[in-house]
Formats: C-alpha cells, sequence, structure tokens
C-alpha cells in the first residue's frame, strides 16, 4: 500500500518544488507554525495594513516569495479592508526596468493596465488562471473570480472599476512620455485612492540579480536600491515589500537605501527542521488528496537527511526538489518507504 501510495503522490507531482505566484499560498506553511513565533507572516501583515516598507530577506529557495503570497496574494481572503496588494514582476524586466526612475514608472503603469486588460492574457494564462481558480474553489470550497490575472488587486474583477483603471492608466501611460515620472506615477497611486483602495507594492522576483557565471548582475541590484528604491519610498508615498537577498546586505546601494526601509524581516532558521519538514510533506500529501502517513513512507533516515540539507543551505525549494527526485526513484524501482540512500542520489544528481 504503501508502494502504491507513493506512486499516486508523484504522478500528482505532490512534492513539485516549484509552483506559479498564485498557487504558492495554497502549499506554503507559515514560518510562523513552523518556528511558533509570529515574526515573519504576522509581521509582514502588520506592516502592510500600517503602509509600511518592508525589507524582507532571506538566500534563494528560502520562501520569500511564499511569505508574500500567503500574506498579500490573489488567492487571499484576510487582507485588510481597502488595502490592494499590486505584484510588480521584475527579474524577466529589461536592465532599464529596475535602474531607470521612468522606465520603472512606466513598468508599474503597464503592469496595472495589463491586470485590468484580462482580453490581453494568452490562452495559456486563460487556463492557468481557469486552473488556479477550479483548484481554490475544489480544496478550499470557496468562490472564487475567474477573471483575475496573477498578482491583480482583488476589485479589478469589477467589470467597470477595471475599465476606468485601463482607460486611467493608459492616459498616464501617454503623459508619462512628456511628463516627470514621479508626478505620473503618482497619479496612479491617487487613482487607486479614488477607488477606495490603498495600493502595496509586491515585488518578489528581486532577488535574481546576483553573479551568474561570467556576469555580475549585482550591479543592476545596486542600481535598484541607488535610484529605484528612493523613488520608492519618498516620492510614490505608498507601501511596498521588496525580497532582499542575504547577498545583497553588503551591497553600497542597499546599505545606503536601508533606512529608507521601515522595518526588515529575516526569513527565519527552523531549529528543528526534523518536524518541519514532516509537516511540510504533510501538507504536501494532504493537498495531493492522498490518504497516507508521511511516517511510513519516508523513512526516519531520509526525513533526517532532508533536514540536513535545509539545515546546510536554509533552501526549501532544494529540499522538496530532492524530495521529488527521490519519489521518482523510489516509485521506478518499486520500493518503500524512500530510503536515505534514495534521498542521497536525488541530491547527488541536482548537485
Amino acid at each position: 500500500m504503501t508502494l502504491e501510495q507513493l506512486v499516486e503522490l508523484d504522478a500528482r507531482r505532490a512534492f513539485e518544488a516549484t509552483h506559479r505566484y498564485e498557487d504558492l499560498e495554497l502549499f506554503h506553511v507559515p514560518f510562523d507554525q513552523l518556528t511558533g513565533r509570529d515574526r515573519t507572516e504576522s509581521q509582514l501583515a502588520q506592516m502592510t495594513g500600517n503602509g509600511g516598507r518592508v525589507a524582507l530577506i532571506g538566500p534563494t529557495g528560502s520562501g520569500k516569495s511564499s511569505v508574500m503570497v500567503s500574506v498579500l496574494g490573489p488567492l487571499v481572503e484576510t487582507l485588510p479592508e481597502g488595502l490592494a496588494p499590486l505584484r510588480v514582476p521584475v527579474a524577466a524586466s529589461e536592465a532599464t526596468v529596475v535602474t531607470e526612475p521612468r522606465a520603472f514608472a512606466q513598468h508599474l503603469v503597464q503592469t496595472v493596465t495589463r491586470y485590468a486588460s484580462p482580453e490581453t492574457l494568452s490562452r495559456a494564462e486563460r487556463e492557468r488562471l481557469q486552473d488556479a481558480t477550479a483548484d481554490a474553489r475544489r480544496r478550499r470550497g470557496r468562490e472564487r473570480t475567474g477573471r483575475l490575472s496573477f498578482g491583480a488587486p482583488r476589485f479589478l474583477a469589477d467589470a467597470g472599476v477595471a475599465a476606468e483603471f485601463k482607460s486611467g492608466a493608459q492616459e498616464i501611460e501617454e503623459r508619462l512620455a512628456a511628463g516627470a515620472a514621479v508626478a505620473e506615477t503618482r497619479r496612479l497611486v491617487a487613482l487607486f485612492r479614488a477607488h477606495g483602495q490603498e495600493p502595496f507594492l509586491v515585488i518578489d522576483d528581486s532577488d535574481s540579480w546576483l553573479r551568474i557565471g561570467d556576469t555580475d548582475l549585482t550591479t543592476t541590484a545596486n542600481a535598484f536600491f541607488t535610484r529605484i528604491m528612493p523613488m520608492l519610498a519618498k516620492e510614490l508615498d505608498c507601501g511596498f515589500v521588496i525580497a532582499v537577498h542575504d547577498q545583497y546586505l553588503d551591497l553600497d546601494g542597499y546599505r545606503q537605501t536601508q533606512p529608507l526601509f521601515s522595518t526588515s524581516i529575516q526569513i527565519p532558521r527552523i531549529e528543528q527542521p526534523t518536524a518541519a519538514i514532516q509537516t511540510i510533506l504533510a501538507r504536501r500529501i494532504e493537498l495531493a488528496e492522498v490518504t497516507a502517513d508521511p511516517a511510513q513512507l519516508f523513512s526516519p533516515a531520509a526525513v533526517g537527511r532532508l533536514a540536513d540539507i535545509y539545515s546546510d543551505s536554509l533552501n526549501l525549494r532544494r529540499v522538496l526538489a530532492t524530495t521529488d527526485r527521490s519519489v521518482q526513484h523510489a516509485t521506478s524501482d518499486g520500493v518503500a518507504p524512500v530510503s536515505e540512500e534514495l534521498v542521497l542520489s536525488a541530491l547527488a544528481e541536482l548537485a
């Protein structure tokens, strides 16, 4: 029976390490729960209600995006009244977007226009959105709108409001060509407030500006902090949360602008990783809708090795990727439970 359960979990990709942004809320186990301290999700939620400027700090794969989406994601139903989280993607943008204030202002306005224009979504995006909505309804038993785009404020689900925002944002974008970037972006904030909404920017993928091979992208990070951060903090007059890779803490740009943040939240180190890994595995099994006990699917030594991977790297994404690969090997070899040897083999393949 244990092998059959592993096969079912593998078929449903229960331990897949990466998921689309809006789904992360479903899979995230709060650090407040894992650590027993209300210093992560609770603190971020408190700061959003106060219009804070938050640096969420942690290494790659530590859970920064999951924390953001669990508090401010498009499927969250416990947002403060009138708060409009707005995800602003930056990782795939051209360097000028995150280093030049005017280009960033245009990107911000275009992001709002896109969220208010569901007809611009590709067929693949519409299908993904429909799948996310169906999954949420089935797993949570709640009614969701199928109209929202990824990272869009929920109030834009109203067609009339969306049309007003699209028209207003397009007008602002046209004026950006000739007007001051800051002044025109303030008009965008005013557009939100005219509808009783307080925008809160979510920049969750800004921790990707690192050295990649011979390319040193930390120059991009430096420019973002020295040129874009002051505009956001001093001129735009709205709250935001920005993912900050822990390597950025040594950059001159971050050091210069760090006082502009209201607070910094460090992704906590889980002091009891074995218990935490068991909790995370149980959550994944539950979402896959398979009735199974993690203690029967994974040997104690296997869970211990997964905990060691976390302790060495603080990278939960790596833990899940190793789990996923080890389950694949177990089902392929027809063995159960997942052993420490299978975890080590999976880890070596992913190195």
